[in-house]
């Protein structure tokens, strides 16, 4: 311990007095540590934690894969009434529980806000293990009656925020949805619900569905799936056990099902591929998200390319040591003869490296939280609600002090064994200026630059094709002009507004914004285009015989007149709706079987049922089983637009007016403006008030950030691929110098005995740029069979770009060149400038 303190102080004494060589090779470590923290931060929090709960890794949630006949909501759902019968007969779970997310509007104390929630089953809090920091929790009590648990339960973040942590709330009442509920209890410290990027803020009773959406009653229906179903294992069961002893079961519930009235008109062939449905156990330890899907492949892409960044950063400073060394090679060699153990002077030499890798550890962890919060703030607040933090816990920690230490023995060990491998007398007999300049610890730098010259071509062409797809997604557009166009989100039905209520509403929001000076347009659609938003439903085409397996459906929209006006999109043939669409025909037993009489079609749907026909005037009907009735009228043809997003392709897409709908409640509101949208944003909420002061706005933005905010992954990873990309060129580029000037160096004699023999500068230049351009070639060869293959496991994070892209290739070959041999020439410049007879008395 005692010799190990001591090389502790010789390396902080040795350290201090080369104040550019400790700087440079701290400065290299930080870049690369504090990449790869800040990069892990968020894959950890994102990918790789579990749910704050009690031993998450027995979750598991159910998933049905198959054809559903029927209403889905969301991915991995199950009907309420089948999660119930999996929750009364199995064998393999301790408990289990299901959830469904929602919004809500919240009234406490005259003030209402929207807030984030998550209906959920009694048994949600007991199965998860997640107790009560006030008051209780649910319990499956309150399963017991339909539409009887008039309760809430706060997470411990709103309660904070919202009520000032106050333990008074529990007992007292809230309105949500126009409701009156008891608040019971408050989520303890840490829990938000178990989907990443909605963190819940409130927890309703499933119960209570049907008074909280009256729009979607339908909790005792089993062709209607919404909820997620998580089970908690038993000990000693496995997933694959939980699958095989669920399946038979399941398989009783779907020949149940089918001969339920709701299949009377299916087809046999839909009836065969429901029965063929399978009961899926994935993992649920880290609960549900499609946002975590989305990330898992952008964040593992950034994580590859910071660990190249730092092994770049690693062979920097590793160069930086063996010209150190060499130039220490009469010291070592002094203390070897004096009889000092190999193995010591590695560990003294180790010690120096492990010590410049914790102090770049340090400033790379305080660059790590920087970055973070940079990155954080480039989120849009409004979309995404993810709970990342920006300052390290212990995980954050112990990485970054385990790839220091990894990286201190890395680019430490080999110059440690090179320097110490000295041969004692030659070296002592100042035998150190040789005639011609070579031997292993030049190569081993010659290797190290070959090597940051090949990573470097890697990142370079990675942030190209990036960069490229980024433009191309750029350059499609939506299909309608975005400028000056502004849309909110506004829902009346969570404030208790029933369907002829809510028309009401809108169409006076309608009239009342559209008399706002510099208000061109309003339009109002159920769907916000643009979100990864889906409404799909299955149709009946007149004319169109589907065949055995086809499922003709659509993606759907439920606009007001006007709509296409405030988005510019042009009617090619027909008609738009007018307010005096609201005709309905009934269909079916149910009460609420009623339809429009009147829809609106994109070009695809022509072109996909009635190829060159016109199509106005024909029909179309909700639903796919044989004798659907076909008595909507297509009355006009819409150019085609973007649904979903950018990257996918424009889907078939079917309007309907919703004046004629009894489903009316979310909308969003299109407002065509040549207003500021802060000006906007006062004049409209003043309006809004003016008809009911307790409904809110909220999204409110212009869809030309809508767009850009809908290409936030692919910004990220272009921007940060370009800087790390950049940062990893610079770093090469300083390594292939330095390798450079070490060799002139060397070869100072042999270069004053080649001019005193005749040889010319350019001479001079050539002999060394020979030496730069075999390097760099050596590497860019290296780096294109490398490319091959690394570039295609990015190949679904590009659009409109082959992953060898020539034009991405080219560039990044180029410009790595370019930068390259200037960092070479500078050497051989200086090589060619120097003095024949001096460089015949260098030693």
């Amino acid at each position: 311990m005692g010799n190990l303190w001591n090389d502790l102080k010789f390396a902080v004494r040795t350290l201090g007095r080369s104040p550019v060589f400790t700087g440079v090779a701290v400065l290299s470590v930080a870049l690369g540590i504090g990449a790869n923290t800040a990069i892990f931060s968020l894959l950890d929090q994102v990918l790789l934690r579990l749910l704050p709960v009690k031993e998450p890794q027995q979750l598991v949630l159910l998933s049905m894969k198959g054809m559903h006949y029927g209403n889905n909501n969301g991915g991995n759902a199950l009907s309420y009434p089948m999660y119930d019968d999996f929750r009364k007969n199995n064998q393999v779970f301790s408990g289990m529980f299901c959830r469904f997310p929602n919004y809500f509007a919240l009234t406490f104390n005259g003030q209402t806000e929207r807030v984030s929630g998550e209906l959920v089953s009694g048994t949600y809090f007991p199965v998860l293990g997640v107790g009560a920091a006030v008051g209780r929790t649910f319990t499956a009590e309150e399963d017991q009656k339909i539409a009887g648990a008039p309760l809430a339960m706060l997470s411990y973040a709103y309660w904070k925020s919202r009520f000032a942590g106050d333990p008074g709330i529990v007992g007292k009442t809230v309105v949500v949805n126009g409701y009156s509920m008891t608040v019971v209890g408050v989520a303890e410290q840490g829990f938000d619900g178990v989907e990443l990027g909605r963190r819940a803020q409130i927890f309703v009773p499933v119960v209570m569905k049907g008074p909280m959406i009256p729009l979607a009653d339908d909790i005792n229906d089993r062709r209607s799936r919404f909820v997620n179903a998580f089970g908690r294992l038993k000990a000693g069961v496995s997933p694959e056990q939980a699958q095989a002893s669920l399946q038979p079961f399941f398989h009783g519930i779907l020949e149940m099902e089918v001969r339920q009235p709701a299949f009377r008109n299916a087809s046999e062939y839909t009836r065969q591929q429901f029965l063929k449905n399978v009961i899926q156990v994935l993992p649920g330890s880290q609960g549900r998200s499609y946002l975590r899907r989305q990330l898992q492949t952008p964040l593992w892409v950034l994580m590859a390319i910071t660990g190249a960044v730092l092994l770049i950063a690693c062979a920097n400073v590793a160069g930086l040591l063996v010209a150190r060394a060499a130039s220490r090679q009469k010291e070592i060699a002094v203390r070897l003869a004096l009889g000092a153990g190999r193995g010591q002077l590695v560990q003294q030499l180790l010690v120096e490296s492990l010590l410049l890798a914790a102090i770049g550890g340090v400033l790379g962890l305080l660059l790590a939280i920087s970055t973070d919060k940079v990155l954080m703030s480039l989120l849009p607040p409004d979309t995404v609600s993810l709970n990342i933090a920006t300052v390290p816990d212990w995980r954050i920690l112990s990485f970054t002090i385990g790839v220091s230490l990894l990286t201190g023995v890395l680019f430490g060990l080999i110059p440690a064994l090179q320097a110490t491998r000295a041969d004692v007398a030659p070296t002592l007999k100042d035998q150190a200026g040789a005639v011609v300049g070579g031997g292993a610890p030049v190569r081993f730098r010659k290797a190290l630059v070959t090597a940051q010259v090949t990573l470097s071509l890697l990142l370079l062409i990675g942030a190209g094709l990036f960069i490229r797809s980024l433009q191309n997604l750029r350059n499609l557009g939506p299909g309608f002009a975005p400028e000056n166009l502004v849309a909110f989100n506004i829902d009346p039905s969570l404030n208790g507004y029933d369907a002829p209520r809510a028309k009401a509403f809108y169409q006076r929001l309608s009239e009342n914004l559209g008399s706002i000076p510099g208000n061109r347009s309003v339009g109002l659609a159920a769907m916000r285009i643009l979100e990864d938003n889906e409404w799909d439903s299955g149709l009946t085409v007149e004319g169109y015989a589907a065949k055995n397996g086809e499922h003709i459906q659509a993606f759907m929209n439920s606009i007001s007149p006007g709509y296409f006006q405030a988005l510019g999109v042009p009617i090619l043939a027909g008609r738009d709706f007018t307010i005096r669409d609201n005709e309905e025909i009934k269909h079916g037993p149910d009460p609420n079987d009623w339809n429009p009489t009147k829809v609106i079609i994109n070009e695809k749907f022509v072109k996909t049922y009635f190829g060159m026909t016109n199509a106005v005037g024909r029909h179309v009907g909700f639903g796919s089983d044989p004798g659907t009735k076909t008595d909507m009228e297509i009355i006009g043809v819409i150019k085609d637009i973007k649904y979903t997003n950018l990257r996918d392709e424009i889907p078939i897409q079917m309007f309907i007016p919703y004046p004629g709908s009894r489903y009316v409640g979310g909308m969003t509101v299109y407002l065509k403006t040549t207003l500021d949208p802060n000006q906007l944003a006062s004049a409209v909420r003043s309006q809004v008030r003016q008809i009911d002061p307790n409904v809110p706005i909220y999204a409110m933005r212009t869809v030309e950030q809508q767009i850009s905010n809908s290409l936030l992954i692919e910004r990220l990873i272009a921007s940060l691929s370009t800087v790390f990309g950049a940062l990893a060129t610079l770093l090469a580029t300083i390594g292939l110098y330095g390798v450079m000037a070490y060799t002139v160096a060397r070869r100072t004699r042999e270069i004053g005995i080649r001019m005193a023999l005749g040889a010319f500068q350019g001479d001079v230049i050539w002999m060394v740029m020979r030496e730069v351009i075999v390097l760099v070639t050596i590497g860019i060869a290296i780096g294109f069979g490398a490319a091959m293959g690394l570039t295609r496991l990015v190949k679904s994070q590009l659009f409109g770009v082959e992953a060898m892209d020539p034009v991405a290739l080219v560039a990044a070959t180029v410009g790595l060149a370019a930068v390259a041999c200037l960092a070479g020439y500078i050497p051989a410049l200086r090589a060619s400038r120097v003095d024949a007879m001096h460089a015949l008395r260098y030693e």
